[in-house]
């Protein structure tokens, strides 16, 4: 293990776009056994939010609905409706489309509960979080 969150060779896998959701609030799994491939936050409706993930045909990866407790981090006690991701082609997968594409579908969905991470994040006070995790400002993405 790399790292006490990343338990798996599945969650090294899902890793590279998964991150970009501790830029947001919505719950990364942390504080789960599966985390970044466990994702939701208390607001979300598991099988409304997989419908619309399974709608965009996103490849080598599939959406099972899930309610997850975190112990830890965000939402820690609550019970979060969501998904756990399933790479099941990890050649046509593609982890940083499939990560921005999670975050698009919970905005459309979930708008006025969907919010960004504001500063301090890391080393970094004053850009946000997400673009730190993006490595550009978030109008390129968002």
């Amino acid at each position: 293990m790399p790292s006490p969150n990343m338990p798996t060779l599945d969650t090294a896998a899902v890793y590279p776009g998964m991150c970009l959701l501790e830029g947001t609030n919505i719950s990364e799994g942390r504080g789960t056994t599966r985390p970044f491939e466990i994702f939701g936050a208390p607001f979300i409706d598991a099988e409304k939010l997989c419908t619309a993930l399974d709608a965009l045909k996103l490849p080598g990866v599939f959406f099972r609905k899930n309610y997850f407790q975190p112990t830890f981090q965000k939402f820690a006690g609550r019970l979060c409706g969501g998904a756990q991701m399933h790479v099941i082609d990890r050649e046509r997968f593609e982890p940083f489309k499939t990560g921005i594409e999670i975050i698009q579908a919970i905005r459309s969905l979930y708008p006025d509960q969907f919010a960004w991470k504001q500063p301090p994040y890391e080393y970094e006070t004053e850009k946000l979080p997400i673009e730190i995790l993006l490595g550009s400002p978030i109008n390129q993405f968002f």
